[in-house]
């Protein structure tokens, strides 16, 4: 009889564990040594050293579930990953900010040995001449958080998609001169995909789900997240083309969100939505982790190769991911009953300390408030995760009543800047639809130059930042206005 493996705190460790290898760089130096985030060109493998490390990782029992050119994505068993880097998976427990604005202990995964460096969910391989380093994933979580076509009327104070959302972002102007982001490829990667008639009753085009985690159903969404913040894109870019990537395990956690990053880059679309994230201390006591200047990379890689990356800032998280330059990072604004404006104090907002001259968010979206941001009403899976959780009264941990929905009919009221991050990806749709050479410095520019600037509010307690005059750090640039952002492409690009 085989006894499962018991980790440090106690748990059995889990069966597949997702990582990351970095293979030996024309640069020689490591990606989880990397200083300089201006450029992924010494960091890049030739195909031979890509190969070998492909080999030797497969031999040691892990499957390769993405490529770039500077590495790849690998999952397998614990004892696979000891086999490559000769030393041990251990398990540790991380109080984080996470979906629903709660806070919890989160289990994390880390490389243990003799030979292995200390920073976390960071190791080496034996034998270095293929491989510099293996990385493991670290948690991360939704930025948040047949049924009818048509959504359910509630009394609590909300918008409806695509309607609202369009005309508060300024796209109708853009949607009545035909600018709908046509043609454009729009990737997205989240908890699932679920084909729900919203979506086909309002005729937007879903390709097939891409799973990336194995043994799990592409027609699945467990928790809903993906699916309902899908929907914001269409809002705002009603003829794109979505292209899910389903990063969640059997369960609905995101297990393997860099696989879904990899694999999404590689398919090469113009616009990569991700409303998901993780969460460190703030402010930083040292250096950027090594494990996260791996993905660092590899997120500023797609945006070196054209493609409009664009991350949720968080909803009092303090995430690695949208503060990597070149980057879009989605921020809130509350739209109230009067129309008025103010920062969401849902959404996380500082300035970058890793990375010079970066401020999170770069451009807001439209999130709703705390204590749990009930505001858009959205297509979800029948009696999903979200489902049941907002249509239930919190816990006495969040203050605050039901959604108003039921627990199975496939709506919910939700946001956080989860939403806020497809709505600026169908915000760069449009304008790749009107202007197709745009580079993401471009969408950058045109939207940050036309937003709505914020002048009141505060952003999320972990932060407090008031909104001001001019650019701030809780709303950026301010709410984004796609017939602004339109005309301004129009008449300079």
């Amino acid at each position: 009889m085989t006894l499962p493996l018991i980790t440090r705190n106690g748990q059995p460790a889990p069966e597949l564990v997702f990582g990351y290898v970095s293979a030996r760089s024309e640069g020689g130096v490591p990606m989880t040594r990397a200083n300089e985030f201006t450029s992924t060109e010494p960091f890049r493998a030739d195909a031979d050293a890509r190969e070998r490390a492909q080999r030797r990782a497969e031999h040691a029992g892990l499957t390769v579930t993405a490529e770039s050119r500077m590495g790849f994505t690998v999952c397998g068993p614990p004892a696979a990953f000891d086999e490559l880097t000769g030393g041990r998976i251990e398990s540790y427990e991380s109080l984080q900010h996470v979906q629903s604005g709660r806070v919890r202990y989160v289990t994390h995964l880390d490389i243990v040995g003799d030979e292995q460096p200390e920073d976390l969910g960071v190791g080496t391989a034996r034998g270095a001449d293929a491989i510099e380093a293996v990385v493991l994933e670290q948690p991360r979580s939704p930025h948040q958080l047949s049924p009818s076509a048509q959504p359910p009327t509630v009394v609590k104070y909300h918008l409806r998609l695509p309607g609202d959302v369009a005309m508060l972002l300024g796209a109708t102007p853009a949607h009545r001169e035909g600018e709908v982001g046509a043609g454009v490829q729009v990737a997205m990667v989240d908890t699932g995909q679920y084909a729900h008639p919203y979506f086909t009753l309002q005729g937007y085009h879903v390709d097939p789900t891409t799973a990336v985690v194995p043994g799990t159903n592409p027609a699945q969404d467990p928790v809903g997240h993906g699916t309902g913040e899908s929907a914001n894109i269409f809002a705002i870019a009603p003829g794109a083309t979505l292209r899910p990537y389903r990063a969640s395990n059997a369960g609905g956690q995101l297990t393997s969100a860099m696989t879904g990053f990899l694999r999404a880059k590689a398919d090469q679309p113009q616009v990569i939505s991700n409303s998901w994230g993780g969460d460190l201390d703030y402010p930083p006591t040292g250096p950027l982790p090594a494990a996260y200047r791996t993905w660092a990379l590899e997120i500023l890689d797609a945006v070196e190769q054209g493609i409009v990356v664009v991350f949720s800032a968080g909803n009092g998280q303090f995430s690695v991911e949208p503060q990597i330059p070149g980057v879009i990072a989605a921020g809130g604004v509350f739209v109230g009953p009067a129309l008025d404006l103010q920062a969401s104090n849902y959404a996380s907002g500082y300035p970058s300390l890793w990375f010079d001259g970066v401020v999170v968010p770069t451009v807001c979206g439209l999130v709703g408030m705390l204590p749990r941001a009930q505001y858009l009403m959205l297509p979800i899976p029948p009696g999903c995760e979200i489902d049941l959780d907002e249509s239930q009264a919190s816990d006495g941990q969040l203050p605050d009543t039901s959604d108003g929905t039921r627990s199975d009919d496939g709506w919910a009221l939700f946001s956080g800047t989860s939403a806020a991050a497809p709505q600026i990806a169908g915000a760069a749709a449009v304008l790749l639809g009107a202007r197709p050479g745009l580079t993401p410095e471009q969408i950058v520019m045109a939207l940050t130059q036309t937003a709505t600037d914020i002048t009141d509010g505060h952003n999320h307690p972990r932060f407090n930042n008031r909104a001001e005059p001019g650019e701030d750090l809780a709303t950026g640039a301010g709410l984004a206005n796609v017939g602004a952002a339109l005309r301004y492409v129009q008449g300079n690009f």
